[in-house]
């Protein structure tokens, strides 16, 4: 692991060396005698208290330093552009252009607005609706689905506050809730594990709560919970909630839940079974719905003869741009949104009712998805 140390001092030193020039122009633009010591000293303060903001990277520092860099990046290449089409007349002028630039007090400005916006989105959770249509037989009036995933409860919403929101997810008139993974972390405390549960099982739908993995929910080896997978599992049904891990659950005579254990036990003793071992047991004429945490093997599921899936996990990218960075890189399958499969298969990526660690989230909205299933 002496290399991950490593490579986080050295990052760490390249942002401590960039913030040092970032708050020096800012200086010298300002007039401050930057050859002082005393100036030095300030500015060398400056460049520490940042750079240690930065060493939880968890934390708010970490965003509010990368959207800081990342926009003076941006006005530092449109310095060097005006700088070569304009040569002299850049030199002899463009003086209001020049304090703008150099003061730093835009990138600095406009990150705090980010982070304000950032903070409102991940505390009003919205409703976001699709609507799937199926040639497959199923009931005239079709289904409801309520799709929640990556609560993280602790990160955002206190039990008061969950509660409204489940009064409010309550009102859609569900036929039944999906809680696809991540509903609380290793930071999440028992009590307020009990708490989110209990919460969440008061939905009202009419075929109940159904909960399947997420990487998160079960304490990891190398994080430490306040509670072990056992009375996680206690909480959970004590609630009335239904567990589904590797496991076919029916509704009606036209309907299939598909529960996935969730992708990262595959690295374990004991990997989730695949797809097609799941799908033995399934009647391919009826709608099948498979919930799987993280988005990833959807041609898989595709082939498998799954309809729908639903996922989370990706927060939709949280903190802008990383959700780019996402779509273009395909760590997972999707990113967020709506995704066409195949001629029978879409999926649904949820950005999540909250987000993990950052008290913000610039890419996406914090939501809940309402999802109607209707006959074609």
């Amino acid at each position: 692991m002496w290399w991950i140390v490593l490579a986080f001092a050295a990052v760490l030193l390249g942002i401590a060396l960039y913030l040092y020039t970032f708050i020096k122009r800012s200086f010298v633009t300002f007039g401050a005698p930057t050859d002082k010591k005393w100036v030095k000293i300030i500015m060398l303060l400056a460049t520490f208290a940042l750079s240690a903001w930065c060493v939880n990277f968890g934390g708010i520092g970490v965003i509010f330093v990368f959207y800081v860099i990342m926009l003076a990046l941006i006005l530092q290449l449109v310095n060097f552009i005006l700088k070569k089409s304009f040569k002299q007349r850049f030199k002899n002028g463009f003086s209001l252009w020049k304090k703008i630039y150099g003061s730093g007090l835009v990138p600095v400005f406009v990150t705090v607005l980010v982070l304000i916006m950032g903070y409102f989105n991940l505390h009003n959770v919205v409703e976001t609706k699709y609507t799937v249509y199926t040639q497959k037989d199923i009931r005239d009036e079709g289904y409801r689905v309520a799709l929640i995933a990556d609560v993280h409860f602790g990160v955002s919403l206190n039990y008061d506050e969950m509660l409204e929101k489940c009064e409010e997810i309550s009102s859609k008139d569900l036929d039944m809730v999906i809680l696809c993974g991540d509903i609380v972390d290793n930071s999440t405390s028992t009590e307020q594990t009990k708490q989110v549960f209990k919460a969440l099982s008061t939905i009202k739908s009419e075929y109940g709560v159904f909960y399947t993995y997420g990487n998160h929910d079960r304490p990891m080896s190398l994080l430490k919970s306040e509670f072990t997978e056992n009375e996680l599992i206690r909480i959970i049904e004590r609630d009335g909630i239904t567990i589904l891990k590797d496991e076919i659950f029916e509704i009606g005579d036209d309907f299939v839940l598909v529960g996935r254990d969730d992708r990262s036990v595959d690295r374990g003793e004991k990997p989730r079974l695949s797809i097609d071992e799941l799908m033995k047991k399934v009647d391919k004429s009826n709608f099948i719905l498979t919930l799987d945490h993280q988005p990833n093997q959807y041609a898989e599921n595709g082939k498998a003869g799954t309809d729908l899936i639903i996922s989370g996990h990706t927060h939709g990218g949280q903190i802008f741009p990383i959700n780019i960075v996402q779509e273009l890189i395909k760590f997972n399958d999707g990113v967020y949104g709506r995704y066409q499969i195949d001629n029978d298969t879409e999926a649904i990526v949820t950005s999540g009712f909250a987000g993990w660690s950052y008290p913000v989230k610039t890419a996406s909205p914090a939501e809940y998805v309402i999802i109607d299933i209707k006959h074609k």
